[in-house]
């Protein structure tokens, strides 16, 4: 992470995306290759869960530039967290409430644990850096729709990204617990 002191939203943003990578990557790489194939009824396998983690991680990063480039030269004012903001979108137990994905966040089947998690860094970080360079930018003053909650804002993609890998790695647990 940069020196430089950073816009208390966008070092909440990175904390949350940082956090969550970190507990992803963790729960990864105890995964065997015999377990990527496993999964619960006519679900994703681990393998997939894992690949579509990294598809929404990357296409959550090109909206977050989009948005940045949008709002570019736009000093933020304000210094209240973002996370309540999303409060509505929260389930308490994501085991509980299925969330179909639109088409273009599908995984392949073509990618290994290893592999998506790979590309999960690689797309984690370049947020990350993204965000550090931001840093003071006006992020929610624009806007691009999910599929699913809507318009959200720049700091609100970013958090949702974070949000998403924490809902898929219970979903993760609960497969290779079966």
């Amino acid at each position: 992470m940069t020196s430089v002191a950073l816009h208390p939203r966008i070092r909440e943003v990175i904390t949350a995306l940082t956090d969550a990578q970190h507990e992803t990557e963790i729960v990864c790489a105890a995964i065997t290759p015999d377990q990527e194939s496993r999964r619960l009824g006519d679900g994703w396998t681990v393998a997939q869960v894992v690949e579509h983690m990294a598809i929404v991680d990357d296409g959550a990063g090109r909206i977050v530039n989009g948005i940045a480039k949008q709002v570019a030269g736009t000093a933020e004012t304000e210094e209240s967290p973002v996370s309540p903001s999303l409060a509505r979108y929260r389930v308490p137990d994501p085991s509980v409430r299925k969330v179909v994905a639109p088409d273009v966040v599908h995984p392949t089947g073509g990618a290994t644990v290893a592999e998506s998690v790979a590309r999960m860094q690689h797309s984690r970080a370049r947020l990350i850096a993204l965000l550090e360079s931001v840093s003071g930018t006006a992020l929610g003053a624009a806007s691009f729709p999910h599929p699913i909650f809507g318009p959200l804002d720049g700091y609100q993609w970013g958090l949702l990204a974070a949000q998403h890998q924490l809902r898929h790695l219970v979903q993760l647990r609960t497969i290779l617990a079966s």
